[in-house]
């Protein structure tokens, strides 16, 4: 038995009602990065020496979305960053949702209470690059 990966086969979809909707898949996508900001679990040893198994629960996290430079995804990222760095009402935060699928594998990510962790920092060079948004999400699941 094998199994298959194809990047081609990841959709991915940001949204935020302020802004819209984004296809990432179909908008240029050069890198999905989604990683975990807490332990699920840790120990805590007694001074006899007794092991004690802590189960944390943690379901915030960082992903990181490298689009290549002048790509709509790109134009639609930007466009939250202006969002965000635009709010005079500091109650208002850019929230959005984030669903990332493998239709081959059948695994989904959906992450919610989604915000551009800050502008991404902007490269000038010879041939256009990829540009990398972070997000803190609140929650990320996977199924």
């Amino acid at each position: 038995m094998y199994n298959v990966y194809s990047f081609p086969d990841i959709k991915a979809v940001i949204y935020h009602e302020d802004i819209g909707q984004c296809s990432l898949h179909e908008s240029g996508l050069g890198k999905i990065t989604v990683s975990a900001a807490g332990d699920l679990s840790s120990h805590t040893t007694t001074a006899d020496g007794y092991v004690i198994v802590n189960r944390l629960k943690s379901t915030n996290g960082t992903i990181t979305l490298e689009v290549p430079q002048g790509s709509v995804a790109d134009w639609f990222l930007r466009k939250w960053a202006r969002w965000a760095r635009s709010l005079q009402n500091p109650s208002r935060i850019a929230l959005g949702v984030l669903t990332i699928q493998d239709t081959v594998g059948g695994n989904t990510i959906s992450a919610t209470g989604v915000s551009l962790q800050k502008a991404p920092d902007r490269v000038f060079d010879r041939t256009a690059g990829n540009i990398a948004y972070t997000f803190l999400a609140a929650t990320i699941s996977e199924s």
